[in-house]
Formats: C-alpha cells, sequence, structure tokens
C-alpha cells in the first residue's frame, strides 16, 4: 500500500509564490509513482504526537504518526509551534521519519536550534540574487552520483535559480551531494557573504536518529518544479526519505580543488 506524506507549505515569513506549485507537485509525484498519497496543510496543527490508529472511513489523519515523511515546501518564518509539537517533529524523525526540505524549508525556524540541527543549515543570505536578477545562473557540481537523487546529473552543470548560503552546516554531520562550483562562479566580490572556505552546498542528505533527511535550496520559482531534472531529483529524494531506495546518508570531505577567493578545501 502507498506511503503517507504529510506536507507542509504554510509560510511565516517569506512567502514564496512558488508554494502551491510545489505542493502540487509532490502529490503529482506521489499519484504517478503510486509509491504515496499527500496530504497538503499551510497550518502545523497535524504536527502532534498523535496518529497510529487504524482508519475505516479513508485517510483521517490526527497527527505525525498517521505519516511516513514530511516534505516542507517553503515553509519559511517560525512556525509558532509548542514545545510538545516541537518534540513531536524531532520524535517523529528521530523514530525513522523521513524529512525533505524544499529551498525555504531551509530557511524555516531560524531560532530554533533542534530543527537547523535536524535540517543541517538554515538560510542566512542569497547574496548573488537581488530583486533585479531573482534568478542567477548558478554552476553547479554533483560531488555524489552514486545516489537515486543524483545518478541522473552531469558532474557539472548549472542551474538557474535563486540558491542559499547556509550557516551552521558541516560536512562532518551531513553528505554533501550538490554546491556551488567555486571553479566557475565569482565569490570574490562578496566574501563577507560567504563562509571563509567557499564552501556553499545546494543538496545534502543526512542521519537524525533513524531518520533520513534531504535538504535542497532549489526551487525558489514556480518554474522550478516543471524541470524534469529538478522533479526528478526530488522525487528521489522522497523516495529515499521514505527508504524506498538507496543508502544513509555517509558524510564526506569536500571535493579537493580551489576555490577562487578562499583556500584550497578537503573538508570541514
Amino acid at each position: 500500500s502507498p506511503k503517507h506524506v504529510l506536507v507542509l507549505g504554510g509560510a511565516r515569513g517569506w512567502h514564496h509564490d512558488s508554494i502551491p506549485a510545489g505542493m502540487a507537485a509532490v502529490y503529482n509525484w506521489g499519484r504517478a509513482t503510486h509509491l504515496w498519497d499527500t496530504e497538503m496543510r499551510t497550518e502545523f496543527s497535524l504536527v502532534n504526537g498523535r496518529g497510529g490508529q487504524p482508519m475505516t472511513a479513508g485517510f483521517q489523519p490526527v497527527g505525525l504518526r498517521d505519516f511516513d515523511a514530511i516534505v516542507v515546501v517553503s515553509a519559511t518564518g517560525d512556525w509558532g509551534l509548542d514545545a510538545a509539537q516541537k518534540a513531536a517533529l524531532l520524535d517523529f524523525v528521530r523514530a525513522g521519519g523521513g524529512l525533505v526540505a524544499i529551498h525555504g524549508g531551509v530557511d524555516a525556524n531560524a531560532g530554533w536550534k533542534d530543527y537547523v540541527e535536524m535540517v543541517g543549515g538554515v538560510f542566512v543570505s542569497h547574496p548573488f540574487n537581488n530583486h533585479a536578477w531573482p534568478l542567477f545562473p548558478f554552476p553547479l557540481r554533483t560531488e555524489n552520483r552514486d545516489t537515486p537523487m543524483t545518478s541522473f546529473l552531469p558532474a557539472r552543470w548549472i542551474r538557474q535559480d535563486e540558491l542559499y548560503v547556509v550557516k551552521n552546516f558541516s560536512r562532518a554531520d551531513s553528505e554533501v551531494l550538490l554546491s556551488m562550483d567555486g571553479e566557475r562562479l565569482d565569490m570574490t566580490r562578496i566574501p563577507e557573504q560567504l563562509p571563509p572556505d567557499r564552501d556553499v552546498p545546494v543538496a545534502w542528505i543526512r542521519q537524525y536518529g533513524q531518520g533520513r533527511v534531504f535538504a535542497s535550496t532549489i526551487g525558489h520559482a514556480k518554474e522550478a518544479f516543471d524541470d524534469p531534472d529538478v522533479a526528478r531529483m526530488y522525487t528521489e529524494a522522497i523516495r529515499w526519505a521514505l527508504r524506498l531506495s538507496g543508502d544513509d546518508a555517509r558524510p564526506r570531505p569536500a571535493l579537493t580543488g580551489p576555490r577562487p577567493g578562499g583556500p584550497t578545501t578537503n573538508g570541514r
């Protein structure tokens, strides 16, 4: 029988107009693959520790125990969860639930240390993008092509998007799948907005207890979800988070190579 995925798209900070497209995309990917059914919410009442009881009148979820994974579609800002809700979310993932953070899902709950730790990092800026140039052609490196989320991507490619610089991120805890290509991207004009080593992850996976976490800053504009590569990456990310494919995350050092404006990097 299909898994159950809870999609959270309730922005409490910056509202992305791509949220409806992203939420609908998760629903459609589940229908197309027959792997999961989707419950979509723009509020957070289902983030609680209830659920798990038999249902006889269709799917009537009451809490996180009724789901197998959560997908956060640019639900930015402070969600306003109480202590019990926060504990329920952390316990859900620790116990083996999946979590996928799409774009602004990395810009959520910045003041909640445990959420930031679970996701693996938090938005700090997008210095390559501004209101006059909302989408920027980023050169990317696929650091690991041995996962279902990246096996179809070239080693180096261009992604037109608004990509984040994140803080509170460590390669010792997360396996980077995609990163900005410092050899082809001028990082010298904004050094104060970048990590000292110019190491900017774009997609990564990590373990949180028994749960699998995937996060990527790709997906600012609604057109992103029409891109076949983006659609496949996130579809595979949900499958991976549901433990239907792939292996657990294995943190590894950065790819060795010069990063303009910064030192050669062998790890963080």
